[in-house]
């Protein structure tokens, strides 16, 4: 309950801290609309505490800083086991998000044995922090992720380790550095850090039962490393845990693992995985696994092979609906992952079928087609850097980051069902020259088709918004239609495109940025007179020819429009 409960504060406050709000006095902290805990802020020695009245703690959030962002602690800092506040003592027990991120003056810290939660990026770029004590007696019940990232402290707990082993505490390994070809992880380590054994030669080690999670790039580039057995103690592996592990070829992996990460198991060799009882998410998890050729699923979680494609069902209850109806369960299915291996140049999407999931078909060169028989969302990096030539996108609804970036086969897409396409979502499919758009479209992100072979443009939409550099480095784009249904036009959303020459700009259009066509020299605009865009035009000085012009009635509709954002439009921010 305690873990919960300082993970739960954990999160509070990098909120706070992401929000720039400092609480003075006390706060009450809710949860499930019961209050879990309160809170008093305290300054002390130019360091900011939290303090929680409920359990008598207290922990280091932040720290102050001049006015130029600079830290004004002292080089040196002690953390005190107790604080008094108003006659009362509190015990110093966490170190909290990002508490001395970027110090510019932190060089040594010793930490006292009652701290045994230091959060995420606590200590994250502070550059100059070199030393720091913590007491060989300290039991961490949490040690985060990032905690001394982009800091000199490793080469200080290296010259303090025992046979390579960095420890922290009684039970954190904090990395590994030795030259030993095997290594056994003490029985008393309960917590691994993420990056422990990263770039290291060892070839075999050995975990034990006591580890729950193995963080993010523990042992990526272990290049030595054939196989490993992760214990059924284990309920997560993070973000490229193995990644660039290039001899690695077996990976046992348990019934209790729950959660595998983005990219855990690229570069690697394995051939088979299996995917046991209590598994429940993997998205991105098998990309770039260009070995891989087959999984071996238990029977009692929701995976499922679909031809050569990896499938998850979805079923949980809707925390909305669920007030209406007691009973109400969301279920869906989604395509997860297809078998890089697979010589199939063709697949056909089932039915059930509602998304294509992140990195689902990332760098997989043979395959050339995609069939839908169904309404489908496609995720981000789904077939980034794929031989993808055809999908029929009449079915797709949603396009996701950088989901097709990199496709050089693609020439042509319609585009007409899709409501959103998310930034970088075409960027450099060089070969792609035509793209339809529909009604239903309410935006284009950053760089969603930049670098491509793109010749004329005709955007439509409903309120559509068209982000920075959608359009950006076309080589061969010669005009580009902002129609009916656009709103507005960011910044550098068509610059540097040598060839534009006509750009149309619709009544419809009421906001775009000065860049919006930066670093084209020929562009001639057709404008709506009295429109928004022909006012663009004027004030950039660029050459216009007039296409049509508002009617009275939309002109007087404006001018009252925009009287009335002058006078009440501050009502919108009350």
């Amino acid at each position: 309950m305690k873990n919960k409960m300082k993970k739960m504060l954990s999160v509070t406050l990098a909120v706070i801290m992401a929000m720039s709000v400092m609480t003075v006095g006390a706060s009450a902290w809710l949860f499930d609309d019961e209050e879990i805990f309160t809170s008093d802020e305290v300054t002390i020695d130019h360091i900011i505490y939290f303090t929680d009245s409920e359990t008598m703690t207290a922990g280091v959030v932040d720290y102050e800083r001049d006015e130029e962002n600079l830290s004004l602690t002292a080089a040196e800092i002690t953390i005190p086991e107790t604080i008094e506040v108003n006659g009362a003592k509190y015990t110093v027990d966490y170190i909290g998000h990002r508490a001395f991120e970027s110090s510019s003056t932190l060089r040594k810290i010793t930490i006292p044995e009652t701290v045994d939660y230091i959060s995420d990026y606590a200590f994250c770029s502070a550059e100059y922090l070199e030393t720091v004590i913590i007491p060989e007696t300290t039991e961490f019940e949490y040690f985060g992720s990032y905690v001394f990232d982009s800091t000199p402290v490793l080469g200080y707990f290296a010259e303090n380790s025992e046979d390579g082993a960095v420890i922290l505490g009684t039970n954190v390994l904090y990395a590994y550095v030795g030259t030993e070809s095997s290594y056994t992880v003490p029985e008393e380590i309960t917590i691994i850090a993420d990056y422990c054994f990263f770039l290291s030669g060892v070839e075999e080690i050995i975990l034990n039962d006591s580890i729950t999670e193995i963080p993010d790039f523990t042992f990526s580039s272990c290049r030595n490393l054939k196989e490993i057995t992760i214990p059924e103690s284990v309920e997560y592996i993070g973000a490229y845990a193995f990644s660039d592990c290039t001899s690695l070829e077996k990976v046992e992996l348990g019934d209790s693992l729950c959660v595998i990460g983005e990219m855990a198991f690229e570069g690697t060799q394995v051939k088979e995985l299996y995917l046991g009882d209590s598994l429940e998410y993997t998205s991105g998890a098998f990309a770039g696994c260009n070995t891989l050729e087959k999984f071996v699923i238990s029977e009692n979680n929701g995976y499922y092979m679909d031809g050569d494609a990896l499938c998850y069902h979805y079923e949980f209850e809707d925390p909305i609906e669920a007030d209406i109806s007691e009973d109400t369960v969301l279920s869906f299915d989604s395509l997860e992952y297809y078998l890089i291996t697979s010589e199939n140049t063709s697949y056909t999407v089932p039915e059930k079928i509602t998304t294509i999931n992140n990195y689902a078909f990332f760098n997989c060169k043979q395959i050339k087609e995609i069939k839908l028989t169904s309404p489908v969302d496609i995720f981000s990096w789904a077939f980034e850097n794929s031989g993808i030539e055809t999908v029929d996108f009449s079915m797709v609804l949603f396009i996701g980051y950088a989901a097709f970036r990199g496709c050089k086969n693609l020439k042509s897409l319609d585009l007409s069902e899709v409501y959103y396409i998310d930034d970088s979502a075409f960027e450099d499919c060089t070969a792609l020259t035509e793209v339809t758009f529909g009604n239903a479209l309410e935006g284009i992100g950053y760089r969603a088709f930049a670098d491509t072979g793109l010749r004329t443009v005709d955007v439509v939409g409903d309120y559509c918004w068209v982000y920075e550099g959608a359009f950006a480095d076309c080589s061969e784009l010669t005009r580009i239609d902002f129609n009916a249904g656009v709103e507005f036009i960011d910044y550098y959303v068509a610059s540097s495109c040598p060839k534009l020459e006509r750009v149309y700009i619709s009544e419809t259009v009421t906001t775009i940025e000065d860049d919006a066509f930066a670093n084209n020299e020929n562009i001639v605009f057709e404008v709506i007179k009295y429109s928004d865009g022909c006012d663009f035009v004027e004030k950039m000085g660029y050459e216009y020819e007039i296409v049509g012009k508002l009617s009275f009635f939309t002109r007087v509709a404006r001018f009252f429009t925009e009287l009335f954002d002058k006078l009440f439009g501050w009502l919108m921010f009350m």
